[in-house]
């Protein structure tokens, strides 16, 4: 095992973020100045110490959380009671907690089966339940305002078939409910049921909540070492204490976004992985983006936010480049680049007379990946587009923790400079409301008319 506390394990398998494909010179007048990013100084400092007193002064809990670890000694207990009683964990959720679940837990395999219940899709969800053993089976049900709906109708599905199948004496055994410490309906169930529960600290929300009880419980009893996943969040932090921009990565990567946006007009941020596993930590990375950089206008108006983000699959370097090349001068690239796979399958040499085949002879899978990658960093260099790229030793507990918390300090950052406040959800806020009243939920009775009444009113002469 891998001891963290020496400073020599902690720097072979830090991540390293490579600029050059902002400052490189072949990028000519397209290059980020380095004097853009010297003249931004005095405002990136501001930012820095802003969020360090905010942090002290315990406004941001998603920092805190990780010197005070509350409840961390009752996520190591319930998940070993878990994984001794029970053969397959399903984590129950569709909002931004339980995607924060799956980017630490799909990122690595696991020796107790874990499932995610992820979709409301009759399809989808029917089928994962119809091939469980439900007494073999224990459910983690995820909502931090514990009244997400999509959510909530799964736990009634769930809580049912427990009832019917195992009766209403041990199907509490069955259920672990995380949710906020003292609201919600599903904390009000927790109390009236008895259901074993964990608390998602307060101030941590949806995407937030991967370093906490929320996303180390299910890691817990998937058998990662959640102490590895806190120790490189540890390491990123003390990276990220350095108030030099040229010496803080988070801040670096906040400030060349920063300008980018300001100064060249970008608008959209990219996360490209390549790395099957890195895949929902991609996804999970540009859904933080989209929520914390979400820019309310206040009063119930709505604005445009300055950065967007998505990802994609790098199964295909070529469609990569054609999606990255063919769109405007107005996005920014982070490649995930993994130097140890764990693994390498070679490649068999075979068919020496058909060149297409003779070349990829001797090579590795791992090997083609990695060169599909240098092409596309070639190419967009080449093309003067800019990217940041990310490079992961491996893809083990200390370096999700690194990239989560890196990840999380830069949008933060992003925040000050931008003057947002981070996770102003008022779209969201919105589309929430509507759906309640669609499904007839007390007291909103005039969302309820509003959807029925654009339904009904919706020209028919548009449908084909």
């Amino acid at each position: 095992m891998p001891d963290y506390r020496r400073r020599a394990t902690r720097e072979a398998m830090s991540l390293r973020f490579d600029f050059s494909g902002c400052f490189a010179a072949e990028l000519a007048e397209q290059a980020v100045p380095r004097a853009a990013i010297e003249a931004l100084a005095s405002r990136l400092v501001t930012a820095h110490q802003q969020i360090q007193a905010r942090e002290e002064a315990g406004e941001l809990p998603v920092f805190s959380w990780l010197h005070r670890r509350e409840g961390l000694a009752e996520v190591r207990e319930l998940a070993e009671a878990v994984r001794q009683q029970f053969q397959t964990l399903v984590v129950v959720g569709t909002g931004g907690t339980a995607l924060a679940v799956q980017a630490l837990v799909r990122a690595q395999e696991t020796r107790t089966r874990v499932v995610f219940a992820d979709s409301i899709d009759p399809d989808c969800f029917g089928a994962l339940i119809e091939q469980l053993d439900l007494s073999t089976t224990a459910f983690n049900v995820i909502s931090k305002s514990g009244e997400t709906p999509e959510t909530l109708a799964q736990f009634l599905v769930v809580r049912d078939l427990l009832l019917r199948q195992l009766g209403a004496v041990d199907y509490a055994q069955h259920l672990v409910v995380t949710t906020d410490a003292d609201q919600g309906a599903l904390r009000q169930i927790v109390h009236d049921e008895g259901f074993r529960s964990l608390p998602i600290p307060p101030g941590v929300s949806d995407r937030l909540a991967a370093i906490s009880p929320a996303s180390l419980f299910p890691a817990a009893v998937s058998g990662m070492r959640i102490d590895d996943i806190l120790a490189g969040a540890a390491w990123m932090e003390a990276r990220c204490r350095e108030p030099d921009v040229w010496r803080n990565p988070a801040l670096l990567l906040a400030a060349v976004l920063y300008w980018a946006s300001v100064e060249r007009n970008v608008r959209t941020w990219v996360f490209v992985p390549f790395c099957h596993n890195l895949e929902a930590l991609a996804q999970w990375s540009a859904e933080l983006v989209g929520e914390l950089l979400a820019n309310g206008g206040g009063n119930g108006r709505l604005q445009s936010s300055p950065l967007h983000a998505w990802w994609i699959r790098s199964a295909d370097p070529t469609l990569l480049a054609q999606v990255l090349l063919g769109s405007a001068r107005d996005t920014f690239a982070v490649p995930l680049a993994v130097q140890d796979h764990g693994r390498e399958w070679p490649v068999a040499s075979a068919y020496q007379d058909l060149e297409p085949l003779a070349y990829l002879g001797g090579h590795g899978l791992a090997d083609i990946l990695a060169a599909g990658r240098r092409a596309l960093e070639t190419l967009l260099v080449h093309h003067r587009r800019w990217f940041v790229s990310a490079a992961w030793p491996q893809v083990n507990p200390f370096t999700l923790g690194q990239w989560v918390y890196g990840l999380q300090r830069t949008v933060f950052y992003l925040a000050e400079l931008f003057g947002i406040q981070p996770g102003a959800e008022e779209a969201g806020d919105a589309c929430r409301r509507l759906l309640y009243g669609a499904l007839g939920r007390k007291g909103f009775e005039a969302q309820g008319m509003e959807v029925e009444r654009y339904v009904a009113e919706r020209p028919s002469e548009w449908v084909l």
